[in-house]
C-alpha cells in the first residue's frame, strides 16, 4: 500500500513542526543567533519570517522556504527585536 501526500498537506506539516519547535518552552534565544545570516532553508514553501540583520542592526522582513534553516528566524518583528536587539 502507497501513501501519498498533497504537496499543500506536506507543506502545512513543516510549517506544524516549525510552529511547535518555535514555541517548545525552555529554548532561550542566545546572541550569537542573531549573528547568523538569513537562511531561506531547503523547501520551496513562502513563509514570512524575520531576521536580524546584524550590519544594518535592524530586524528585517525575508521568504522562508519552510524547513531547515537556522535559528536567525522568528516569527515577528517585536520577537526579532526583543531578542538581537542592543547586541
Amino acid at each position: 500500500m502507497q501513501l501519498w501526500v498533497s504537496p499543500s498537506l506536506f507543506l502545512l506539516l513543516i510549517l506544524c513542526q516549525e510552529l511547535q519547535s518555535e514555541l517548545r518552552p525552555g529554548k532561550p534565544v542566545t546572541r550569537n543567533v542573531c549573528k547568523l545570516p538569513m537562511e531561506i532553508g531547503l523547501c520551496r514553501g513562502f513563509v514570512l519570517r524575520w531576521f536580524y540583520n546584524w550590519k544594518t542592526y535592524e530586524c528585517e522582513l525575508f521568504s522562508y522556504g519552510g524547513c531547515n534553516g537556522n535559528d536567525n528566524n522568528f516569527m515577528d518583528k517585536e520577537v526579532c527585536e526583543k531578542a538581537c536587539k542592543d547586541t
